[in-house]
């Protein structure tokens, strides 16, 4: 008996640990007056990061035109129209979440040299999303 029980537990021990381990693999993370989170690589990752969403109130996604492949390693740097540096980071995945006190933005994000440059308003809870693509040229240069 004492060998079914364990049989039983085991699994689901194990399963609860990568669970955990899963979830801890998107922490959010703090620059002044920003937190965010980034990532999206494989289902369980971008599945952890998409059931946090709620909490912030801008979305960024990079992909390859033409083919929907993502990408990482992105360059993204928010300011205000003055300037302001809000958030500086490169992307872990091809998904940013970030949560912005309300106002208006310029989002410039740079992979290998291709660089894109969007205003955006951001206002309080309301999720504002923004999608960059870039080229196959660029994308097989990583």
């Amino acid at each position: 008996m004492k060998k079914l029980c364990l049989a039983l537990i085991l699994p689901c021990v194990l399963f609860s640990l990568s669970s955990i381990a899963e979830e801890s693999a998107i922490q959010p993370q703090t620059q002044g007056k920003v937190t965010f989170v980034t990532g999206g690589v494989g289902i369980d990752e971008r599945n952890a990061l998409d059931a946090s969403r709620a909490n912030y109130n801008l979305s960024l996604l990079f992909s390859v035109k033409g083919t929907g492949d993502y990408l990482s390693d992105v360059k993204i740097r928010i300011t205000d129209l003055k300037g302001n540096v809000f958030l500086e980071t490169v992307s872990d995945g091809p998904k940013l979440f970030a949560k912005l006190p309300p106002g208006r933005y310029i989002v410039i994000v740079d992979l290998n040299g291709e660089t894109y440059r969007k205003t955006v308003s951001v206002r309080g809870k309301h999720n504002t999303s923004l999608y960059f693509t870039w080229s196959q040229k660029t994308e097989n240069e990583n």
